[in-house]
């Protein structure tokens, strides 16, 4: 699990995902702030296969357009309290238009709290409030503060 004391952000390399995209541009002025320049720096020799960007490609610096910062994001942890807000002809809209967009399972999990929601989805939650005519104050279930590996 991601960890913060002040500004510094920690991990476990088990916690990278296998597709992560690694950054061989070690000399880049900001390799010490950007994540797939840290990942490639603790990435152990044993493995032997790794996605990586054409070096080429890499410009480092401000302009690099692959660079990631190093930095937490806040995930909202379930949207079960927000049912008892609802109207059931509310609920109903707002279940519909998140299962058209995630599916029945994936809904059920992130409703739960099972699956952690990044903003991109905490975002659609708030928009299918909106279409079913719910006030948009509310709050998820939880919230953690984690890597967020897919943006």
């Amino acid at each position: 699990m991601a960890k913060t004391k002040d500004t510094e952000v920690t991990f476990l390399m088990s916690e990278v995902p296998g597709n992560f995209t690694r950054c061989l541009k070690s000399e880049c002025p900001l390799a010490e702030r950007c994540l797939h320049q840290v990942v490639m720096r603790r990435t152990p020799a044993k493995e032997a296969v790794i996605r990586v960007y054409h070096p080429d490609a890499v410009t480092g610096g401000e302009d690099c357009r692959y660079f990631k910062e190093m930095k937490l994001t806040r995930f909202a942890k379930g949207f079960t309290m927000m049912q008892e807000e609802m109207l059931p002809r509310q609920y109903a809209e707002f279940k519909f238009f998140l299962m058209s967009h995630w599916g029945r399972n994936p809904f059920y999990e992130r409703r739960s709290g099972k699956l952690l929601l990044p903003p991109s989805a905490q975002e659609l939650v708030m928009e299918a409030l909106r279409r079913a005519g719910v006030r948009t104050d509310m709050e998820f279930d939880g919230y953690e503060y984690r890597i967020n590996w897919h943006s």
